[in-house]
């Protein structure tokens, strides 16, 4: 993104705003920090406690894990974005980092966007699917999705930091549209469908399961909210000039918040853990589970009772969840 932001800085020097890069700075840089603290944390956690029970296959332990390792990648990519905007957007690491880094976010970011699309077809198929030949191949065929989602997101990238250094109107249109229909138009129409016409089917089977479908309904909410202003800001900047032609103070408005708003777009990483691991009953009874076993225990028979509770309250969570969702399709 930052190389679009350069050349679209060099574009508007001449309008004169009087917004305050240094406060934007500072800002960014904040968000920057809190979103990758928060988010490193929360994506481990998902990441350590699904492997604790990754035996267990399952339509969670698969996707889940996968998109908290591509959302982590996304992270990662953070401390150098951190640097570059307290340095006032100027490189210092070279040409291949700056390639290497782009295309880390990018792949990552590609990852995480199709296994959230993956999850939310396959939930809907699992759910209400009746054939034997899904019911068998099921698991081997969500391992040839995620290898494939994998090798899909690692190839698209090579069209931006193949085409860096061209100039502006030969690159940045086709990344641009590359990136909005990749990461969005087509994604988002497909999330939308299967997680609308997976809640109509748990409202009509369990009509108390109310909760589950306003957390399906929030799916696409936080999805829609996280990335349209996003690709709206970022086609608008890339088609001014040649293909539409925007006042100048908008146009420069548009491009000083550019950052900001391509910044919020990293807070899937934080809220998707929350939306697909955390609120989940399974899930929190697992990561309860999980912490028990390193909880040291040298108070012999003392500790006894309190283990036993612990399992009648997974027991009781268990049933709980199977009781909206079969156990393959356990994912809110």
């Amino acid at each position: 993104s930052s190389g679009l932001f350069h050349l679209l800085n060099y574009t508007y020097t001449f309008c004169e705003f009087s917004l305050d890069e240094n406060v934007k700075r500072v800002v960014l840089f904040i968000l920057y920090l809190v979103i990758f603290v928060v988010g490193l944390v929360e994506n481990l956690l998902v990441i350590w406690v699904n492997w604790q029970t990754r035996g267990h296959k399952s339509l969670v332990n698969l996707y889940i894990i996968n998109m908290a390792i591509a959302d982590l990648g996304v992270l990662l990519s953070l401390p150098i974005w951190m640097l570059e905007v307290m340095l006032d957007y100027t490189w210092l690491w070279g040409s291949f980092l700056c390639r290497f880094t782009h295309y880390f976010y990018f792949a990552n970011m590609y990852a995480s966007i199709f296994f959230l699309t993956c999850l939310s077809v396959d939930r809907y198929v699992s759910l209400t699917s009746s054939s034997l030949f899904w019911r068998k191949h099921q698991h081997r065929a969500r391992r040839v999705i995620c290898a494939g989602s994998w090798v899909l997101a690692a190839a698209i990238p090579f069209l931006e930091v193949a085409h860096m250094q061209l100039t502006y109107d030969e690159w940045a249109l086709a990344v641009s549209l590359a990136t909005t229909t990749v990461g969005f138009l087509i994604p988002f129409p497909i999330i939308t469908t299967f997680n609308v016409l997976t809640a109509r089917f748990i409202r009509r089977t369990r009509p108390e399961s109310r909760k589950h479908c306003l957390l399906i309904y929030a799916y696409i909410v936080v999805f829609l909210v996280s990335w349209l202003p996003f690709h709206v800001m970022l086609t608008l900047l890339t088609l001014d000039g040649n293909h539409i032609i925007l006042h100048c103070t908008f146009a420069q408005f548009l491009y000083f918040f550019y950052d900001v708003i391509d910044c919020f777009t990293l807070l899937h990483c934080v809220i998707n853990p929350i939306l697909y691991n955390f609120l989940s009953k399974n899930f929190r009874s697992k990561l309860i589970s999980a912490v028990v076993k390193y909880i040291p225990k040298d108070q012999g028979s003392q500790k006894a009772p309190d283990v036993l509770g612990h399992q009648i309250y997974l027991a009781k969570e268990k049933l709980r969840d199977i009781s909206c969702f079969p156990k393959e399709t356990l994912a809110v």
